[in-house]
């Protein structure tokens, strides 16, 4: 079940979460943002060209780029990576904003989940509401009442759905 407001509600949930978050915007990342993703890159001593060769959710405060967070979408799923923001802005919440708005931006997508890798920096997926899950934060994104529309047949397959646990590959091993 997911605890994510709906796409509607983000800029009040957004101010909710972050405290004073006036002018923050979490968007997907253009072409254009690729130079400004670079200097970010760079002041953090990383490579300049990853910017060109990745893409990145952007969070900008009046129009300026604050953060970025790396990611890629396999399968129905927005898959989350580096962190990187100006040294000279305090990280907490612009991670915060990031990580939540990657949430918002996948409902609005259709994305049904949001995988992220652990920081060394700090543990901020958990902050803004993702569980920890076989090796990395998770979080799914599908509104509530969606998944089963009726258990699956046999009594293992019952209980292993009841439990949440997904498509186990020893399923025919418990037919009836």
């Amino acid at each position: 079940m997911s605890q994510w407001p709906d796409f509607e509600v983000w800029d009040e949930w957004r101010e909710e979460l972050l405290g004073d978050a006036e002018g923050i915007r979490v968007r997907w990342g253009l072409s254009e943002d690729e130079a400004k993703v670079a200097e970010l890159l760079e002041l953090n001593g990383m490579p300049r060209w990853i910017a060109f060769e990745e893409r990145f959710i952007i969070v900008e405060k009046k129009g300026e780029v604050l953060a970025s967070l790396r990611y890629r979408m396999a399968s129905k799923r927005l898959l989350l990576g580096l962190l990187v923001t100006d040294p000279w802005t305090e990280e907490r919440p612009m991670a915060k904003a990031l990580y939540a708005g990657a949430v918002a931006l996948a409902q609005e997508a259709g994305i049904a989940e949001v995988r992220a890798r652990p920081n060394p920096c700090g543990n901020y997926p958990r902050e803004v509401g993702y569980s920890w899950r076989r090796g990395g934060w998770r979080v799914d994104t599908a509104p509530p009442g969606e998944g089963w529309s009726e258990l699956p047949g046999g009594r293992w397959h019952r209980v292993l759905a009841l439990l949440g646990v997904g498509a186990v590959p020893f399923f025919r091993a418990f037919r009836p």
